[in-house]
């Protein structure tokens, strides 16, 4: 199996299921401990065709869920600073046109210019922020496809298997050859030997 292929697939996988499990991480503890339980006594079947719930498996994993706090977290605060800047605004604006009846023409209109071009550069600041906000989402994707490939790589090389399909696009498979539970308790021991492990000096 090349690995680039591998990573077209995952990266498909991520695409559709990491904004959505971004919202659902935060109640899946429960489940997820379920999960690894289920998952302990779980042997890898023998199957050329394994099938993987990818959404399933960044909202249960530890390391999803750690993932997903944190850019909903951000967002949050993005959204918050938005809205008090977009009431700021307002204020400023509605300030201004009471206060036209009492200004001269031509310093109202300076005053009108100043507070448009306050407008724009605030716009293009906030369309920045979002933007690194996307960026760091994208960067969260990425880091959890990289963490997430060489796990399901072992999976299939244990299972004999050639493919993983996304359970949600598949139309019938046995139970068996689903290993998502199997995927969160690897990809959840990885990820917690990852964080005990010395930071290189």
């Amino acid at each position: 199996m090349r690995r680039a292929g591998f990573l077209c697939r995952a990266g498909a996988f991520i695409g559709v299921a990491f904004g959505a499990a971004l919202c659902l991480a935060g109640g899946t503890q429960a489940q997820a401990q379920a999960q690894t339980a289920r998952a302990e006594v779980q042997a890898v079947i023998r199957s050329p065709v394994l099938t993987l719930n990818y959404e399933q498996l960044i909202a249960g994993s530890q390391m999803g869920q750690q993932m997903s706090a944190n850019y909903e977290a951000e967002r949050a605060r993005l959204e918050a600073a938005n809205a008090e800047i977009a009431s700021q605004l307002e204020a400023e604006e509605l300030a201004l046109t009471k206060a036209r009846d009492t200004m001269q023409p031509d310093a109202f209109r300076k005053a009108a210019s100043d507070f448009d071009e306050k407008v724009q550069k605030i716009r293009q600041e906030r369309r920045d922020a979002e933007t690194i906000l996307a960026r760091k989402r994208d960067d969260l994707r990425s880091r959890f496809e990289q963490a997430a490939v060489p796990v399901l790589s072992a999976l299939m090389r244990e299972a004999g298997a050639a493919v993983i399909l996304e359970v949600r696009s598949t139309v019938l498979s046995l139970e068996q050859v689903d290993i998502t539970d199997l995927a969160i308790q690897r990809l959840d021991a990885a990820f917690a030997a990852s964080a005990d492990a010395p930071a290189e000096q």
